[in-house]
């Protein structure tokens, strides 16, 4: 059994819900926090257990939005996992936090909690972009968050942002790029806005209401991203992420190369080296399991060889130096250019992918099709 994993902590509770999520989050309230946190810790114990209080080489506290609860809270919770975990003090520990729940006590509270890596949900420095994704800050309040962080001593900063956002223009969204890179943040990352089922965005589609972006505009918008951070200096490591040198996300990765990772909270998806999963999504049943004394399991299933090289493709595609022939070989004994010899001259013809140096990877047209070319890949 694998003895070394990423940790990710879900924290479902919003102040106002975004038109455009769909994520399993509910509206923030007090007594319900509480239960969540009292289960949350439970559930830390039973994982603890299961795997023999297992060395973690990184933690993300992801929502929902995790800054919506106090400092003291989200200190406790991780004074919790420091007890049931082996935890270094050199491990990045990351937390997702909207600009507008934020303040200069709280973020001296996180810092010192042991919160080394803040993700600012930004999505746009536009006012009339903000309020129509539902966004509850302004653009100066994650100017005046971002600076706030600086101040309390935050060296390693992610900045959120979304575009295709209906009515966006490549000058409007260029706008927001050029304010980004000014703030010079270590990290940043671009997310193409999609409507899903069950949002506000999805109604309003429906009834004709939504200025949605062409799709040649939607890779023109990402292609214009791209350009300005290489230029800035940022590395393009992953396919929605761009790092200054040495500071790109060490959790995120772990999902990409494929390695194990827990999880905690209600509706989280974990993947242990040999057992993939999801937790129940629904909270009343998050915290029955949880109450009694059951690991909150929705589904697990063992992985096939088969599920294996799939996802080692789907995942490692991601990341811009793609995937290396020789440890695929070594991984599966299988040589990756025979299993997919067929899909792989296509792509290759049709200038998707690139084989360079014994790694397969993702051309820079490949990249403006990438859902595209990873469904070809599915055995």
């Amino acid at each position: 059994m694998n003895n070394s994993f990423g940790l990710y902590i879900h924290i479902p509770f919003c102040i106002s819900k975004c038109y455009y999520c769909d994520y399993n989050s509910v509206l923030w309230e007090p007594s319900l926090v509480k239960e969540y946190l009292a289960a949350l810790q439970e559930e830390l114990k039973l994982l603890a257990a299961k795997y023999e209080h297992p060395r973690l080489k990184t933690i993300f506290i992801g929502g929902g939005t995790p800054s919506s609860l106090t400092g003291e809270q989200i200190y406790q919770l991780l004074l919790a996992v420091n007890k049931e975990f082996q935890v270094s003090t050199e491990l990045e520990v990351s937390l997702e936090a909207n600009p507008d729940t934020v303040n200069s006590n709280k973020l001296a509270i996180l810092k010192e909690a042991g919160i080394n890596r803040l993700s600012l949900g930004v999505q746009s420095f536009n006012n009339n972009y903000l309020q129509s994704l539902g966004r509850a800050h302004t653009r100066q309040e994650a100017i005046d968050s971002y600076y706030l962080a600086r101040e309390i001593g935050f060296k390693n900063i992610n900045l959120d942002l979304l575009f295709a956002v209906p009515g966006q223009s490549l000058a409007d969204w260029e706008l927001t790029l050029k304010r980004a890179v000014q703030l010079r943040p270590e990290h940043l990352s671009t997310y193409s806005l999609e409507i899903v089922p069950g949002t506000v965005f999805e109604l309003l589609l429906e009834k004709g209401s939504l200025d949605l972006v062409s799709e040649q505009l939607d890779r023109q918008l990402y292609e214009r991203a791209i350009e300005l951070f290489l230029a800035a200096g940022y590395e393009h490591y992953e396919i929605c992420s761009f790092a200054r040198p040495n500071y790109s996300s060490e959790h995120n990765q772990l999902y990409w190369q494929g390695q194990p990772y827990l999880a905690l909270g209600a509706g989280v998806h974990f993947f242990d080296g040999e057992v993939r999963g999801r937790n129940v999504n629904s909270l009343s049943s998050y915290l029955s399991y949880l109450e009694q004394g059951k690991l909150p399991l929705d589904k697990v299933e063992v992985l096939t060889m088969e599920d294996k090289i799939v996802a080692k493709m789907i995942l490692g595609l991601n990341l811009r130096d793609g995937i290396s022939l020789v440890e695929f070989a070594q991984e599966f004994d299988k040589e990756l250019t025979d299993l997919y010899s067929q899909e792989i001259t296509k792509l290759k013809q049709l200038g998707l992918i690139k084989i360079n140096d014994n790694r397969i990877a993702l051309s820079r047209q490949g990249l403006l099709m990438a859902n595209d070319v990873l469904a070809e890949f599915i055995l």
